[in-house]
């Protein structure tokens, strides 16, 4: 199979985020084990582009968790609670990009900062 069919059939498992039995049977009888490889890659990028990692301390209120699935429409989100990494604020993951907005990450912001000045 080719790569681009790879990718799409990557790209149609998580769109409909479901995949049942019948198709892994059929993926694994159907694909080489280069070709398993290099879904498994796909699959692992495309899941990680698709879905937001929102890690948060405390209680997160029903309109502030409808402001964040605002924020990313076409995204799937996972609500995470994380009090000791995040202390307060909101941290979101997505893809390879990070918005730290949480007391840790403003804290360590200004403390690299100073370092840098002095």
């Amino acid at each position: 199979m080719k790569r681009s069919k790879i990718r799409e059939l990557t790209k149609s498992i998580v769109k409909y985020d479901e995949l049942t039995t019948k198709d892994l049977e059929w993926i694994f009888s159907n694909l080489s084990r280069q070709e398993l490889k290099l879904f498994m890659r796909l699959l692992s990028k495309e899941i990680k582009d698709k879905t937001v990692t929102a890690s948060f301390a405390g209680g997160l209120s029903y309109e502030n968790k409808k402001k964040i699935i605002a924020m990313f429409p076409s995204r799937k989100i996972l609500f995470k609670r994380d009090d000791e990494n995040i202390f307060g604020g909101v941290r979101f993951e997505y893809g390879d990009f990070v918005l730290d907005y949480s007391v840790s990450g403003i804290t360590k912001r200004i403390l690299n900062g100073i370092r840098e000045n002095l």
